[in-house]
Protein backbone atom coordinates (compact mmCIF):
# COMPACT_ATOMS: atom_id res chain seq x y z
CA UNK A 1 0.00 0.00 0.00
CA UNK A 2 1.47 3.26 -0.94
CA UNK A 3 0.92 6.85 0.95
CA UNK A 4 -2.02 6.79 2.98
CA UNK A 5 -4.23 10.02 4.26
CA UNK A 6 -7.53 10.76 6.33
CA UNK A 7 -9.79 11.77 3.61
CA UNK A 8 -8.41 9.62 0.79
CA UNK A 9 -6.65 6.04 0.64
CA UNK A 10 -4.69 4.85 -2.54
CA UNK A 11 -4.91 1.35 -4.54
CA UNK A 12 -3.17 -0.07 -6.70
CA UNK A 13 -3.39 -2.82 -9.31
CA UNK A 14 -1.73 -5.14 -7.41
CA UNK A 15 -2.87 -4.15 -4.36
CA UNK A 16 -6.06 -6.15 -2.99
CA UNK A 17 -9.29 -4.11 -2.90
CA UNK A 18 -10.77 -3.17 1.03
CA UNK A 19 -13.27 -5.62 2.43
CA UNK A 20 -16.27 -3.89 3.54
CA UNK A 21 -19.18 -5.15 5.25
CA UNK A 22 -22.67 -5.51 3.88
CA UNK A 23 -24.65 -5.69 0.23
CA UNK A 24 -23.88 -2.00 -0.82
CA UNK A 25 -19.70 -2.96 0.88
CA UNK A 26 -19.83 -5.29 -1.68
CA UNK A 27 -21.11 -3.89 -4.88
CA UNK A 28 -18.54 -1.01 -4.36
CA UNK A 29 -15.66 -3.62 -3.96
CA UNK A 30 -16.70 -5.03 -7.14
CA UNK A 31 -16.86 -1.72 -8.87
CA UNK A 32 -13.81 -1.42 -7.29
CA UNK A 33 -11.83 -4.54 -8.60
CA UNK A 34 -13.19 -3.95 -12.09
CA UNK A 35 -12.01 -0.69 -12.33
CA UNK A 36 -8.24 -1.43 -11.28
CA UNK A 37 -8.07 -5.07 -13.60
CA UNK A 38 -9.51 -2.80 -16.39
CA UNK A 39 -7.36 0.28 -16.09
CA UNK A 40 -4.51 -1.12 -14.67
CA UNK A 41 -4.06 2.67 -12.72
CA UNK A 42 -4.27 3.59 -9.36
CA UNK A 43 -7.49 4.66 -8.31
CA UNK A 44 -8.40 7.29 -5.17
CA UNK A 45 -11.55 6.26 -3.17
CA UNK A 46 -12.89 9.20 -1.27
CA UNK A 47 -13.57 8.26 2.38
CA UNK A 48 -16.76 10.27 4.42
CA UNK A 49 -17.37 10.30 7.61
CA UNK A 50 -19.76 12.01 10.26
CA UNK A 51 -19.55 14.65 12.45
CA UNK A 52 -21.59 15.77 15.51
CA UNK A 53 -22.52 19.82 15.35
CA UNK A 54 -23.97 20.88 19.50
CA UNK A 55 -26.01 24.02 18.99
CA UNK A 56 -27.49 24.81 22.77
CA UNK A 57 -30.54 26.65 22.92
CA UNK A 58 -32.39 28.80 26.05
CA UNK A 59 -35.63 26.67 27.21
CA UNK A 60 -38.16 27.31 30.33
CA UNK A 61 -36.13 25.86 33.45
CA UNK A 62 -39.04 26.93 35.70
CA UNK A 63 -40.54 30.12 37.48
CA UNK A 64 -39.81 32.21 40.36
CA UNK A 65 -42.81 33.59 43.04
CA UNK A 66 -42.15 36.36 44.62
CA UNK A 67 -44.79 37.36 47.62
CA UNK A 68 -44.46 40.72 49.29
CA UNK A 69 -46.06 40.80 52.94
CA UNK A 70 -46.60 43.51 55.48
CA UNK A 71 -45.33 42.88 58.72
CA UNK A 72 -46.69 45.23 61.49
CA UNK A 73 -45.40 45.82 65.01
CA UNK A 74 -46.50 48.33 67.33
CA UNK A 75 -43.08 50.92 68.24
CA UNK A 76 -43.00 53.49 70.94
CA UNK A 77 -40.88 56.25 70.18
CA UNK A 78 -39.88 58.95 72.87
CA UNK A 79 -40.48 62.82 71.56
CA UNK A 80 -39.89 66.07 73.00
CA UNK A 81 -42.37 68.73 72.74
CA UNK A 82 -41.91 72.43 73.63
CA UNK A 83 -44.84 75.07 74.82
CA UNK A 84 -44.27 78.54 76.11
CA UNK A 85 -45.62 79.95 79.34
CA UNK A 86 -46.44 83.17 80.17
CA UNK A 87 -45.39 85.13 83.32
CA UNK A 88 -47.30 88.45 84.03
CA UNK A 89 -45.16 90.92 86.89
CA UNK A 90 -47.52 93.35 87.94
CA UNK A 91 -45.03 96.43 88.52
CA UNK A 92 -46.83 99.27 90.20
CA UNK A 93 -46.12 102.90 87.92
CA UNK A 94 -48.38 105.63 89.15
CA UNK A 95 -47.92 107.94 86.50
CA UNK A 96 -50.44 110.77 85.14
CA UNK A 97 -51.72 110.49 81.34
CA UNK A 98 -52.20 114.03 79.61
CA UNK A 99 -55.32 114.09 77.99
CA UNK A 100 -55.27 112.48 74.45
CA UNK A 101 -52.37 110.74 75.47
CA UNK A 102 -52.23 106.71 75.20
CA UNK A 103 -50.96 104.05 77.27
CA UNK A 104 -49.84 101.72 74.18
CA UNK A 105 -48.21 97.95 74.83
CA UNK A 106 -44.45 98.00 73.61
CA UNK A 107 -41.93 95.52 73.88
CA UNK A 108 -38.49 95.36 75.43
CA UNK A 109 -36.93 92.38 74.36
CA UNK A 110 -38.44 89.41 74.63
CA UNK A 111 -40.65 90.90 77.30
CA UNK A 112 -43.85 92.86 76.44
CA UNK A 113 -45.09 95.86 78.78
CA UNK A 114 -48.98 96.17 78.59
CA UNK A 115 -50.01 99.05 80.37
CA UNK A 116 -53.06 98.72 82.70
CA UNK A 117 -54.96 102.42 82.88
CA UNK A 118 -57.72 102.94 85.55
CA UNK A 119 -59.70 106.18 86.20
CA UNK A 120 -59.18 107.75 89.36
CA UNK A 121 -61.78 109.85 91.16
CA UNK A 122 -60.31 113.42 91.42
CA UNK A 123 -61.94 116.82 91.18
CA UNK A 124 -61.06 116.64 87.78
CA UNK A 125 -61.12 113.37 86.25
CA UNK A 126 -57.91 112.32 84.54
CA UNK A 127 -55.83 109.40 83.63
CA UNK A 128 -52.99 107.75 85.51
CA UNK A 129 -51.72 104.65 85.06
CA UNK A 130 -51.25 102.29 88.22
CA UNK A 131 -49.01 99.35 87.09
CA UNK A 132 -48.02 97.89 83.92
CA UNK A 133 -48.09 94.38 83.12
CA UNK A 134 -44.75 92.89 82.27
CA UNK A 135 -45.08 89.45 80.07
CA UNK A 136 -42.21 87.45 79.62
CA UNK A 137 -42.03 84.12 77.43
CA UNK A 138 -40.09 80.83 78.43
CA UNK A 139 -39.56 78.00 76.35
CA UNK A 140 -40.58 74.70 78.62
CA UNK A 141 -39.88 70.99 77.14
CA UNK A 142 -41.82 67.94 78.72
CA UNK A 143 -41.42 64.37 77.27
CA UNK A 144 -44.22 62.29 76.14
CA UNK A 145 -44.12 59.05 74.75
CA UNK A 146 -45.98 58.61 71.13
CA UNK A 147 -47.26 54.99 70.06
CA UNK A 148 -48.35 53.97 66.38
CA UNK A 149 -48.26 50.87 64.24
CA UNK A 150 -45.19 51.10 61.77
CA UNK A 151 -44.83 48.45 59.08
CA UNK A 152 -41.74 46.59 57.09
CA UNK A 153 -41.99 44.85 54.02
CA UNK A 154 -40.05 41.24 53.57
CA UNK A 155 -40.23 39.07 50.30
CA UNK A 156 -40.29 35.40 50.27
CA UNK A 157 -39.23 33.74 47.45
CA UNK A 158 -40.07 30.42 45.95
CA UNK A 159 -38.90 28.49 42.90
CA UNK A 160 -40.25 25.72 40.43
CA UNK A 161 -38.40 23.62 38.44
CA UNK A 162 -34.65 23.12 37.96
CA UNK A 163 -33.96 27.35 39.41
CA UNK A 164 -31.41 27.81 42.16
CA UNK A 165 -30.67 30.63 43.90
CA UNK A 166 -27.86 32.86 44.74
CA UNK A 167 -26.76 32.62 47.90
CA UNK A 168 -29.78 30.66 49.27
CA UNK A 169 -29.02 27.78 51.73
CA UNK A 170 -31.57 25.45 50.19
CA UNK A 171 -34.12 26.36 47.57
CA UNK A 172 -37.55 25.27 47.91
CA UNK A 173 -39.12 23.69 44.97
CA UNK A 174 -42.40 22.77 44.22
Amino acid sequence: MKKQSKKAEQFSSTDPPPKHKGKAADKETQVIEQVVQNTGEHIVVPLAEEELQVVKQWVEAGTIVLRKRVQEETKTVPVELAYEEVQVDRVPVNKVLADGEAAAPRQEGDVWIIPVVEEELVVTKRRVVREELRVNKRRVLTRQEVSDVVRSEHVEVETAGNIERAGAESPRRR
